[in-house]
């Protein structure tokens, strides 16, 4: 995905999808699985491969959030190259999701199926195992440590109502308190900037972990 607006947000699946279709003799089996990290999908496509040791191929494709600069791998695990892989990556960026890793396996049945069907049935299977699970969208956000005097923090408070920034409990300083905000990643910048104008430069920021 491409654009020339900030993005923070992105659509995902909030739990598993399944499909099953037989083609020719050949039976194609995809689970999809939202995933959070490269690792996370390399470990769920391991577990498929040992789970269906006696299949034929399992193609797999991910795209790792967030966008527009996450990851996105594929492999044909031994099918004709393009036939496999990228019809899995298809069903995962044309349902515009993130966050998504899918494993399609195949059971030769004896028949081949060209390379057009071989692409079509493993982008059929991958966008049926997409359409058959639950999606949700997730707020990127960013985390704003900001350390400001105890007297003031009702203009802190104030402004991250309007910004709808979300505080964590304060940690206390002597006289200063230390405010921990979750805030959308787009208004992060007009955040400080009205703290900081609005205190008078008496709110400072700290870097958080």
């Amino acid at each position: 995905m491409e654009t020339d607006h900030p993005i923070d947000q992105y659509d995902t699946l909030r739990s598993a999808g399944e499909a099953k279709q037989k083609i020719k003799g050949s039976v194609f089996l995809a689970l999809a699985t939202p995933v959070n990290s490269e690792e996370e999908a390399e470990s769920f496509i391991a577990g498929m491969r040992k789970k269906y040791y006696d299949s034929t191929h399992v193609g797999t494709a991910y795209r790792i959030a967030p966008p527009p600069d996450g990851i996105s791998r594929y492999n044909d695990d031994g099918e004709p190259h393009g036939t496999t892989g990228p019809p899995i990556l298809q069903a995962i960026t044309g349902a515009d999701l993130w966050g998504v890793c899918i494993g399609v396996v195949r059971w030769y049945g004896g028949t081949k199926l060209g390379t057009g069907g071989l692409i079509r049935a493993y982008g059929q299977t991958a966008a049926q195992a997409i359409a058959n699970a639950p999606r949700k969208t997730v707020i990127c956000q960013e985390q704003i440590l900001v350390r400001i005097p105890a007297e003031i923090a009702g203009i802190l408070y104030a402004i991250a109502d309007k910004f709808d920034a979300k505080p964590d409990p304060p940690d206390f300083d002597i006289s200063d308190m230390l405010l921990r905000f979750q805030i959308r990643k787009t208004m992060a910048d007009a955040f400080k900037k009205e703290v900081i104008e609005s205190t008078a430069a008496r709110a400072t920021f700290e870097a958080t972990e």
